[in-house]
């Protein structure tokens, strides 16, 4: 069998690797030349556990060759382009999406089985991808070609792994394509794979996305709520959740990665009635707003001002111990420290680069003549800060802002903890 994987970014092409890892005869395409030319070189910028050593296997034993042209001759073509979100209008851009179909419609053939994995908006597959394979084509689906929606469902830093043991959920446009799909995803899933219909599909993947939101939401609510009563919310929230049919998240200095961020923004687009999960989203938007008050607050408090104080954040990535730093709470945090006038420097031991930003990457060097620091990841390295030689290299008087409750007082230390009265 031969796979076309079109979309070699952080899922497409983990994903062209685990079917080459199959046994399968796969091609990646992309448009990306020198994207191209470091997977050739093994240059992914991917710290996946295990994913450099797959990539390179499969490539020497040319299982897996990829290029930016597409000439056809596949029996299943995989769409995996990112579907980014228009952050003006809060809505699905479609546009790498529709030149992918456009691209696959050229070359597909009777008898081809085309699977969409990007995440997208409800009624995506069959009202924008579909009419745009058969208009390229000259075939009709159903007929000459079949289409399915089989949504990735994969956590960071564990991405290998969860391409084959989770659970797929595949919905296509008839019960034929459905059943083509699910033979291919056997291929390689040792998960159970659930059937339905394309919009049935397309729906259940931003409600898992949408799920966490809202319940990030709900926790960062109850932390506002502490703070104004004089309440722990960590441990109100540990006590909550000892009731067997209550999971209340953690709270956050706020929602990054890619997904979260977008997926509940995908789910509404079409429904202009959402309460619950505009206001969801809002609040966790506002998270990093409210960290640069309580930092702010708390510099006051010890007789300094923001704008003339030296502060560094500790976590570019958008969660604990990976290297994924998209969208991430951190980078807010510093870029609305450095609209205020602070002098912000940014620490990460994972993250190599983003948006022309590169941290420090010795956190000693890092909090040197800083007034405050803001924990802002759940990096493991901090658990174990010598809070004793921090206190010696930042400013007298120095500020800590916890908003991920990883730290006990550490002596000498103004500590403020989000969600802590």
């Amino acid at each position: 069998m031969r796979v076309t994987v079109v979309g070699l970014g952080y899922i497409g092409l983990p994903t062209s690797v685990i079917l080459a890892s199959a046994g399968m005869n796969v091609y990646g395409y992309d448009v990306r030349e020198e994207h191209l030319n470091n997977i050739r070189q093994g240059r992914t910028g991917i710290t996946e556990k295990g994913f450099s050593e797959k990539l390179k296997e499969v490539l020497d034993k040319g299982l897996l060759t990829v290029g930016n042209t597409l000439d056809g001759g596949s029996d299943v073509y995989l769409i995996v382009v990112s579907t980014s979100l228009d952050k003006e209008k809060n809505e699905m851009d479609i546009r790498a999406l529709t030149e992918a179909s456009y691209d696959v419609g050229r070359v597909i053939k009777r008898g081809d089985l085309v699977i969409v994995e990007s995440t997208v908006c409800v009624g995506t597959t069959e009202g924008i991808i579909k009419p745009i394979l058969e208009k390229t084509s000259g075939l009709s689906c159903r007929k000459d070609f079949y289409l399915a929606f089989c949504p990735e469902r994969v956590l960071p830093g564990d991405l290998i792994r969860e391409l084959i043991s989770n659970d797929r959920i595949i919905g296509g446009v008839d019960r034929t394509s459905s059943e083509l799909a699910k033979g291919f995803y056997e291929k390689f899933v040792q998960g159970k794979i659930y059937l339905t219909d394309a919009r049935t599909a397309e729906m259940a993947k931003l409600i898992e996305n949408t799920y966490r939101a809202v319940n990030i939401a709900l926790a960062n609510e109850l932390a506002l709520i502490a703070e104004h009563t004089g309440v722990d919310v960590h441990e109100a929230i540990r006590l909550a959740n000892t009731h067997p049919r209550v999971h209340v998240h953690n709270p956050g200095p706020g929602v990054g990665g890619y997904c979260l961020t977008k997926d509940p923004w995908f789910l509404i687009q079409n429904f202009k009635g959402s309460r619950i999960i505009r206001d969801a989203m809002r609040i966790n938007a506002e998270m990093p707003d409210h960290v640069i008050a309580i930092t702010e607050r708390g510099l006051k408090r010890l007789g300094k001002m923001l704008s003339t104080s030296r502060v560094c954040v500790l976590g570019l990535a958008y969660k604990g111990n990976i290297s994924d730093p998209r969208e991430s709470p951190g980078y807010e945090i510093y870029l609305r420290l450095k609209m205020m006038g602070a002098d912000a420097v940014i620490h990460d031991p994972l993250v190599n680069e983003y948006m022309g930003y590169s941290p420090v990457k010795d956190v000693y060097e890092a909090v040197k003549g800083c007034d405050a620091v803001i924990l802002a990841t759940e990096h493991d390295c901090y658990l174990t800060l010598d809070w004793e030689r921090i206190k010696k290299l930042m400013n007298p008087d120095p500020l800590v802002i916890d908003t991920k409750n990883m730290i006990r007082q550490p002596p000498g230390f103004y500590v403020k903890k989000l969600g802590a009265g």
